[in-house]
């Protein structure tokens, strides 16, 4: 699809001189389906009970290479090149790591401080190794992405930022994400290529003010409302239980609403914000339908008591591949291959294991 034709200087699209690269604009496609998933899917669980989970570095292997060999761009797949076992061997250092911060805090409150405090201190190096890791595994046409940022270089965006964000009642949380947002994206590249951002602080503001104006809104609702029920006498003490039960699930609903709403939003922001060497990209995702993806997923999942998970996530799968877009103005094949492959998977799995629920966005 053409965006565009760009006018010629002398306005003769004719002249044998003029000869613009004319943008074009690429969706991707994901082409896997849940039935086909699906056996993939069962066969990794059940390897994975029968050998109480070593199996499940092979699982995560062949689940990603499923996901990523399925999902095609200009004409191109993606491809994930991890070992199975430097997954497990990050894996078990991970998840030691995860069980000796249990043990202690049951037996050995002074270890377990100590244990916290060195994860919460390596938590941004673990985060770059992570990236790294993923990003060096990852290959399009034949070219791996990489991610060289120093581990150093992350304790700014994400740890002083975290800091000044709880210091200012997240006053500052749009500023954070926008650093966040930066160090990420240009601290990847393809080939020899990097990519770049271009965002802008005043649209961070945007959906961080509308979650804040949702919150006080709702606030001063909820307290006329019970204001007015209180006076009128309409609350007994039944009644008023009921109420508060209501909602306190209102209250939960609500916040997963705004955090599915923010981080749609914030997503969306970073990819409109980055381009490589040129080439632009877009992100449509609109929070109202992943609300209704999610929620409908884990229904269906209940419901099949599991299932229905590989369809879940061929679901979202092929959402998010509908409403993504590169738009590139050259040749998608003038970028030069880079070497070198390794790279230990233990930052990966860790921040992994740890579900610090930190949002990178890729």
């Amino acid at each position: 699809m053409l965006d565009f034709v760009p006018a010629s200087p002398a306005g003769d699209f004719n002249s044998p001189a003029y000869s613009p690269a004319l943008p074009v604009r690429h969706k991707p496609e994901f082409t896997g389906s849940a039935r086909e998933y699906f056996g993939i899917w069962f066969v990794n669980l059940l390897l994975s009970v029968l050998t109480l989970g070593i199996y499940s570095a092979w699982a995560k292997v062949r689940t990603e290479r499923y996901f990523y060999g399925n999902t095609r761009l200009a004409g191109s797949t993606f491809h994930y090149l991890a070992s199975p076992i430097a997954i497990l061997k990050g894996r078990l250092v991970a998840y030691a790591v995860v069980i000796g911060l249990g043990v202690s805090s049951r037996f050995s409150p002074g270890v377990y401080a100590v244990l916290l405090l060195g994860v919460f201190a390596l938590m941004p190096a673990l985060m770059v190794w992570s990236m790294r890791f993923r990003a060096r595994n990852s290959a399009w046409r034949g070219l791996s992405f990489r991610f060289d940022s120093g581990a150093g270089e992350a304790y700014g965006p994400f740890l002083l930022w975290v800091w000044l964000s709880s210091l200012t009642a997240t006053l500052l949380y749009p500023s954070m994400k926008r650093r966040q947002h930066e160090f990420v994206v240009e601290g990847h590249r393809y080939g020899v290529k990097r990519f770049t951002f271009h965002g802008i602080s005043g649209k961070y503001y945007a959906p961080y003010l509308i979650a804040v104006g949702s919150v006080v809104g709702a606030g001063i609702l909820a307290a006329v409302g019970f204001g007015l029920a209180s006076a009128s006498g309409a609350f007994d003490k039944s009644a008023l239980n009921a109420g508060g039960i209501g909602a306190i699930v209102l209250l939960y609903l609500g916040f997963i609403g705004l955090v599915i709403f923010l981080r749609v939003r914030y997503v969306n922001l970073m990819w409109n914000s980055a381009q490589l060497a040129g080439n632009r990209f877009e992100s449509t995702l609109r929070a109202r339908d992943l609300m209704w993806i999610y929620a409908s997923n884990l229904v269906a999942i209940v419901c099949t008591f599991g299932l229905a998970v590989p369809w879940a996530m061929v679901r979202l799968a092929r959402y998010r591949a509908a409403n993504f877009s590169m738009t590139t103005t050259g040749d998608l094949d003038e970028f030069a291959a880079a070497s070198e492959r390794r790279t230990g998977a233990m930052g990966y799995e860790l921040v992994d294991a740890l579900d610090t629920g930190v949002d990178i966005g890729l």
